[in-house]
């Protein structure tokens, strides 16, 4: 009889350990045992000595033998492990599965590893030395998510955090979570919340298939094996790209929910799958879409250009190509552009105009020469600002408009005269930009606005159902005004993804200004996958406190995690530049030793201008580097180190990261200390930001170099 086989968890860890050779043959086994498990050859059966009734193991060759979990004849087989021939079956007869009566979970787990972690923990002894686990956490908290009454108590008494996690992550790995996250500062309830526990009543602890069924249990058990053999190739080739396969209950919620009454809200920190979570909801809308049939087509969007060829690789690795043809992914910019150049003035204007950022060296320089204009005399820094988020944030085009404009955010008041003079200085500045064919993506993004607005069958040439956007943080007013006219306001219409922590670029708003109001309908992933516990803590230490979740309410950083650990950052000082340089390619040769590429490494700077430096010290130390810039193609540079600027970085990820020239005498840059003091308070929570997304693109080994004393931004 035909069974279906999926995959348990455990089962990513012992094929990564596997040689090709086995590997190919696992393929083949695995849809021989689709076909018929009970096929000559195979050797299917309950092992003597099995830990528990569910458990079966099955010839893979004559070497190898793999571990399965078999809940019932008319279910899918569950593919746990495949070890060598003798470690398979002393597995079977350790593993064991459970239903958990508290949360519903189908459990699989080692309760002899259990019983070691447990009995080595070692537990505190009255006032000498304090748990682990804070004094908010108590034993009944502990039980609701199953845990043995025995175990949490000695759980909220467990000295250390080594011992502590040797415990935890000897659990059933659903109980594990839970614990976890109550030990790193989540609620009780909010626990029981991310992880959509259903509360029908009495759990039957022998209903071991309605059991596999719950979502909760999919953090473990996927369904994601495949039908076929195609889809068992997909799933088995290449690096087993965990986030396509399982997903976290609160990530699955979020991705496949159905009836939203408007926009959601999506925050956490670096690393904690927000990007993983829009693909699968892309998904999700596009398989809504096709079962409607129509043209309608999904629109993702994120801030940084480089990101868009990486999400658009991700979605079709997660979806397959077709994908793409119900879901269009595009940096907002060059959406802006799609929709100015939709129609026939604006056209005419991108076709003759050369796009800018705000922050480019022309622009200032026609701010300066504007300000001269200003019998007021405000600094080209004010009038900038001023016109980004007063003027074009606001779509006006009329000194009448920006005479009655509220200007919410802007610290410096401005009188009627005043504000008569601040427009004239604009419309000569705008004269200034005409004359040498400029324009600004921001200005871009406003006119985009102003289209949709004033031509309300516009939208409907673009056919976008959904929008689901990525780094939300970064985005500027005239982006949400422009995204707001371009989707109907509807049901689920809009899926919006960021980090306040990472806002590297754009300026907190109020979303319920431009019609997106998502209050009641926001939830905070913490648990991150990218970097290391050790590394986390660094990014959390460096981190502003005092950020917004994405609509100017205040969000903290309780609750954040890792899933794993590994070296403390190093802090590494040096006399001089030529020393930190010789350090740099030093430290990289070291970590080539240990068993990183090339590839794997990336060293960042603050300033654009200290790359070529840093390059040609790792080529003087036989060390292949190169410079990525903003038109780099990363993925074709080949097996060199990666020297960036720690803005470029945004997005990326490596298994090792320098951040370099981070000294007090060099740290923050000296020309913030010319700033007014509204403007320094901004511009050094801005510094914070990038130090946050420049070490949370670690993910297993960070140093941080200097000349002299660290920076104050990193004691």
């Amino acid at each position: 009889m035909k069974r279906r086989v999926q995959m348990h968890e455990m089962f990513e860890e012992s094929y990564d350990k596997l040689d090709g050779s086995i590997k190919g043959k696992v393929l083949n086994f695995m849809v021989k045992l689709q076909q018929d498990p009970d096929a000559t050859g195979l050797d299917f059966k309950k092992p003597k000595g099995a830990a528990n009734k569910y458990i079966r193991t099955a010839r893979v060759n004559d070497n190898y033998r793999a571990v399965l979990v078999d809940p019932g004849a008319d279910s899918a087989l569950y593919l746990v492990s495949v070890l060598p021939h003798d470690d398979a079956y002393e597995f079977a007869g350790k593993v064991t599965l459970q239903v958990n009566t508290k949360t519903g979970a189908a459990e699989l787990f080692d309760p002899s590893a259990l019983q070691k972690a447990i009995d080595k923990a070692p537990v505190t002894a009255g006032g000498s030395s304090t748990p682990f686990m804070p004094a908010t956490v108590r034993v009944i908290d502990l039980e609701r998510f199953g845990v043995e009454p025995e175990l949490a108590d000695k759980l909220t008494k467990v000295e250390g955090e080594k011992a502590f996690l040797g415990i935890a992550e000897a659990l059933p790995n659903t109980q594990a979570n839970a614990v976890l996250d109550l030990a790193f500062g989540k609620s009780p309830d909010d626990v029981w919340r991310d992880y959509g526990i259903d509360e029908p009543g009495p759990v039957d602890p022998d209903d071991i298939q309605k059991a596999l069924k719950r979502s909760i249990s999919q953090l473990n058990f996927t369904a994601a094996a495949g039908e076929n053999e195609a889809e068992l190739r997909a799933v088995l080739e290449g690096d087993f790209a965990k986030w396509r396969v399982w997903l976290h209950p609160l990530q699955r919620q979020l991705a496949t929910h159905d009836g939203w009454n408007g926009p959601f809200r999506v925050t956490g920190g670096a690393g904690t799958g927000k990007t993983v979570t829009a693909l699968h909801r892309a998904r999700h809308l596009a398989a809504r879409l096709d079962a409607e049939g129509g043209g309608a087509k999904v629109l993702l969007t994120t801030y940084t250009r480089n990101l868009v060829r990486a999400i658009e690789a991700q979605l079709i690795e997660l979806a397959g190509k077709d994908i793409t043809q119900r879901v269009e992914v595009l940096n907002v910019d060059a959406l802006a552009r799609k929709v100015v150049a939709s129609t026939d003035s604006g056209r005419a204007l991108v076709g003759s105009s050369t796009l800018v950022h705000d922050g480019d060296s022309r622009v200032k320089q026609l701010w300066s020469v504007a300000a001269q204009q200003s019998p007021e005399g405000f600094t080209p820094a004010f009038l900038a600002d001023e016109w980004s988020l007063v003027v074009l944030g606001n779509s006006i085009e009329t000194e009448t408009a920006y005479l009655r404009v509220a200007r919410s955010g802007r610290t410096q008041r401005l009188s009627r005269p005043q504000r008569a003079e601040v427009w004239k200085v604009v419309e000569h500045f705008q004269r200034l930009m005409r004359a040498e064919g400029l324009i600004t993506f921001t200005e871009l993004a406003a006119r985009a606005a102003t289209s949709l607005a004033t031509d309300l069958t516009l939208r409907d040439r673009f056919g976008y159902r959904f929008a689901i956007v990525d780094e939300a943080q970064d985005l500027h007013p005239a982006h949400w005004k422009m995204l707001r006219a371009l989707i109907a306001p509807a049901t689920d219409d809009l899926f919006i993804v960021g980090d306040a922590h990472q806002r590297i670029y754009g300026r907190p708003t109020p979303l319920s200004r431009y019609g997106i109001e998502t209050r009641g309908r926001s939830r905070r992933l913490t648990i991150n996958y990218r970097t290391s516990r050790e590394i986390l803590r660094w990014t959390l230490h460096v981190a502003d406190p005092d950020v917004d979740d994405l609509d100017l309410e205040p969000e903290n950083l309780q609750g954040a995690r890792s899933v794993f650990g590994g070296p403390a950052p190093e802090m590494l000082g040096f006399d001089s530049d030529a020393a930190e340089l010789k350090g740099i390619s030093a430290l990289v040769e070291q970590w080539e030793v240990e068993g990183l590429n090339a590839a794997d490494i990336a060293v960042f700077s603050y300033e654009k201008r200290h790359l070529d430096g840093i390059v040609r010290a790792l080529d003087s130390g036989g060390i292949k580097a190169s410079v990525v810039g903003s038109n780099t193609a990363e993925e074709k540079l080949g097996d060199v180190v990666r020297v960036m600027t720690m803005h470029r970085a945004k997005g990326l990820e490596y298994r090792g990261v320098i951040l370099a020239g981070l000294g007090a005498n060099d740290f923050p840059p000296t020309y913030l200390a010319r700033k007014k003091q509204d403007d320094l308070v901004r511009e050094l929570a801005k510094l914070r930001s990038v130090l946050y997304v420049a070490g949370s693109r670690a993910r297993e080994r960070l140093a941080v170099t200097y000349v002299g004393e660290p920076s104050e931004m990193l004691r």
